[in-house]
């Protein structure tokens, strides 16, 4: 009797507190597992509940400037889903810490999610927190009707406690809910997507001072940017009465799924967003995006196992317009008057290919990838300066999982290569005008990031998983090891990168 009502108020506790939005992979053969809408989940039967407690270390010079020589990570993650007679719930709890040794350059916790960023320049340790809480419901009713909603916050800590120091916040909330129309042979579902996301970073200085002057890089795209003192005015960390640098994004969006019984999945989204740089009437930059998604699969039943073929399309597109502002002092009291915007960075990109899964009855699975992705970035910072890059690069993957007894071993080898690219510079004005003013780029730091980003890489993973019971109660070990090499490295300190972790889980 103990451990039953142990085991039901832990349910319980995971159902009130969590949820990392996905309900837990209870088989291949859910299709509605794949989509975002929660109420697929009425089709299928089952509650289970996972708890993990984990850490990892990476280490390797082949990275971008802005991640750790090396890096300790450690934390906790649970998942629960329980199925009753007319409601579902799922939910989960997440947090970990990060401790970096010898990082420098991007203040934001997610470099290149936002189309400008903050870079400095002494290297020292940094720490980063991230925990969150979410949770969804779906309400089974006796018509073919079936909503549900999913509701997630998550929330990040990011400081460096060496000057110059800077501490960065960041929170993300998610608000899905969903309609599900149960047909006899076809099913239809759609989902409001609605998020925000926001971010600020405040810097100081300390103590006694280092160096004469501690230097920051405001970058607009591409590294060009402002390179100035932290506390200038053109990097916007300590501008008069705004103390730190904020950045706010909203996303709405809807996507749409359809499946017939488990044999076919399909679904397409599409997300407008609306962000901008600055607060207190001083908004630096406005910058509108669009993401448009959308997958099928097949699920093809054999006398020895189950083939599903699958395929994604993914386009994303950004803008950034900068804003011409001026301050201006009426009766002491000044305020900001903004006369214009201007585009000064343009990113699309799409990415689309195939993929096909082989799940044997007897349990093992293999698979195999491909996919191109288009990358072009075009920057037009002051007239008559532009900059046009385009990249595109071709990722092949295969992985497999193998069980033998409690044992399963998972691995994977991917590869990736640039086959194509695109450069083209214009600074010079036809019309003979006379001018010779470029913007400034951040070269060195450029440089390494292209090399990292064109380079040809091939990974491998290995994971090896023990499943072992005690007193009835399930647990497993999980050790393994990702590790990937670039080739043709010349100006990154390093070719190759490694990280190792282990994890040890409780499933209920």
């Amino acid at each position: 009797m103990n451990a039953k009502y142990s085991l039901s108020m832990s349910r319980k506790f995971l159902l009130c507190v969590g949820a990392v939005l996905c309900a837990l992979p209870l088989s291949a053969q859910e299709v509605w597992r794949e989509g975002s809408n929660i109420a697929g989940l009425s089709f299928y039967k089952g509650t289970e509940a996972q708890v993990q407690l984990g850490s990892s270390f990476t280490s390797g010079d082949f990275r971008r400037p802005s991640e750790a020589a090396s890096l300790w990570q450690a934390g906790v993650d649970a998942q629960a889903e329980s199925h009753y007679k007319d409601m579902i719930f799922v939910g989960a709890f997440q947090f970990d810490v990060k401790h970096g040794h010898n990082m420098m350059g991007s203040m934001f916790t997610t470099p290149e999610f936002y189309p400008i960023d903050v870079l400095e320049f002494t290297p020292g340790p940094k720490t980063r927190q991230t925990y969150g809480v979410s949770g969804g419901m779906v309400w089974i009713t006796r018509s073919r009707w079936v909503p549900g909603f999913t509701l997630e916050f998550q929330g990040i800590n990011y400081s460096k406690r060496k000057d110059l120091r800077h501490t960065t916040y960041r929170q993300v909330v998610n608000f899905s809910p969903s309609l599900l129309y149960k047909g006899d042979r076809w099913n239809f579902g759609a989902t409001l997507i609605l998020n925000n996301n926001s971010e600020f970073v405040q810097a100081e200085q300390l103590g006694t001072a280092t160096a004469d002057t501690y230097y920051a890089f405001l970058d607009k795209g591409k590294r060009y940017g402002i390179y100035e003192a932290w506390d200038g005015s053109g990097i916007h960390l300590a501008d008069p009465g705004v103390d730190r640098l904020a950045v706010n994004q909203s996303v709405w969006g809807l996507a749409l799924q359809t499946s017939q019984q488990e044999n076919f999945y399909a679904d397409l989204e599409y997300r407008h967003s609306f962000g901008q740089v600055g607060e207190k009437g001083y908004t630096w930059f406005r910058f509108p995006g669009q993401v448009f998604r959308a997958k099928a699969l097949w699920n093809i039943g054999g006398k020895k196992g189950l083939h599903t073929m699958r395929a994604d399309l993914n386009w994303e597109g950004i803008d950034n317009y900068e804003s011409v502002i001026d301050r201006v002092s009426a009766g002491g009291v000044t305020t900001p008057v903004e006369y214009a915007q201007n585009r000064i960075y343009v990113k699309r990109s799409i990415e689309f290919g195939p993929s096909y899964i082989y799940e044997s009855n007897a349990g093992w699975k293999l698979g195999a990838a491909t996919s191109l992705k288009i990358d072009t970035d075009r920057g037009t910072y002051m007239y008559p300066f532009l900059d046009l890059d385009g990249s595109t690069m071709l990722n092949l993957a295969v992985n497999g999982e193998f069980p033998i007894g409690p044992v399963t071993l998972t691995a994977q080898i991917a590869f990736r290569t640039e086959v194509a690219e695109k450069h083209e510079v214009i600074d010079t004005d036809e019309s003979d005008e006379g001018i010779i003013t470029y913007p400034f780029r951040l070269v060195d730091w450029w440089d390494l990031e292209e090399e990292f980003n064109d380079c040809t890489r091939l990974s491998g993973t290995l994971n090896v998983r023990y499943d072992f019971t005690i007193r009835k109660q399930r647990f497993f070990v999980e050790a393994g090891c990702n590790t990937f090499h670039g080739f043709g490295v010349t100006i990154l300190p390093g070719s190759s990168r490694q990280t190792t972790h282990l994890t040890l889980g409780y499933k209920f």
